[in-house]
């Protein structure tokens, strides 16, 4: 049987961390191991970790320094794991299906070729007093397996989440992909993105995790440099593919203006919110850089919260 190893990596999470590994460890899948690395935390949660190293399936590991949330991600896979497969679960998540990883692995061994599966995820508000929101139109309609490149094009035209603390992967081939190569926000989008270039993925529609969502999440505080940098995680699965020769050129271009278009929209959005008027500059500027189309597109938008920006930015400006 498959090992599989479920990596918890955490910092500052002492609220969140012992409901993670309980998760994790309830799970009815008999070959697991928990790898928990806290990455130098200034708060409980090493003292937190250390209260289940009695649990042989249990493997703690705490930082002397500060690794950064992606160095942090790439310790647990690169160094840490030992199992066939692998999957995130960040130390503010929880698996909310006890059964999910005998499913996963069920559905991993269905088909020769099946090397990734994922499930949907409940996002949880706590600065909603725990308000559940459910997005149940994403990843609607997607079959049990399809080929990894048929849902690589669905990103750009179909609302599709491939949630980080849902995804079993094979660790081998994730390691041969660089994962989380990039230090930015989505960097687990940008390596998941890349993996399901090649291969065959499964899709079990139900909702098996939860995804916390408060004040502290890092996708919570964009700069604008931040989402910025965070485009990346379009433009390396882009190049991957590209330079895989899967796709015909006008295709894969197609598939790029959609996903930087509908991303460059909602970080957009998000600046307006701040007043950030270098900030919106300077984001624009580089979506010209990156494609003039999509720039341009955006400068005769339609949509009222453009117009509305550019008048509010020239006012401030003046």
């Amino acid at each position: 049987m498959p090992l599989i190893s479920v990596l918890i990596p955490t910092f500052n999470q002492h609220t969140y961390i012992a409901q993670a590994i309980r998760s994790a460890l309830d799970q009815d899948y008999p070959d697991i191991e928990v790898v928990v690395c806290d990455d130098a935390s200034t708060d409980s949660t090493a003292e937190t970790i250390r209260a289940f190293e009695n649990d042989p399936r249990v493997s703690a590991h705490i930082n002397t320094a500060n690794l950064g949330r992606t160095g942090n991600y790439r310790k647990c896979l690169f160094e840490l794991a030992r199992g066939d497969w692998a999957i995130v679960l960040d130390g503010d998540d929880y698996f909310s299906d006890t059964g999910y990883l005998s499913k996963a692995m069920k559905a991993a061994l269905a088909e020769p070729g099946i090397d990734l599966v994922f499930a949907n995820a409940i996002r949880v508000r706590d600065d909603l007093d725990g308000l559940r929101q459910f997005r149940d139109k994403e990843n609607h309609g997607l079959p049990p397996v399809m080929k990894g490149s048929d849902l690589f094009m669905l990103l750009a035209s179909n609302k599709i989440t491939l949630f980080h603390n849902t995804c079993l992967y094979k660790r081998d081939k994730a390691i041969a992909l660089d994962f989380y190569r990039e230090n930015i926000i989505s960097s687990d989008w940008e390596s998941l993105h890349r993996y399901i270039l090649n291969g065959k993925v499964a899709f079990i529609d139900e909702s098996v995790a939860v995804w916390r969502i408060h004040g502290d999440n890092v996708s919570k505080n964009m700069s604008a440099d931040d989402r910025i940098a965070n485009l990346r995680s379009i433009i390396g699965p882009y190049l991957h593919a590209k330079s895989l020769g899967l796709f015909p050129d006008a295709r894969l271009r197609s598939w790029f203006d959609q996903r930087l278009e509908r991303a460059a929209r909602k970080d957009l959005r998000s600046i307006s919110k701040c007043g950030d008027l270098r900030g919106f500059k300077k984001y624009m500027s580089h979506i010209q850089d990156l494609d003039p189309a999509v720039f341009q597109r955006l400068q005769t938008s339609p949509r009222l919260f453009l117009r509305k920006l550019r008048a509010r930015f020239k006012s401030a400006a003046d």
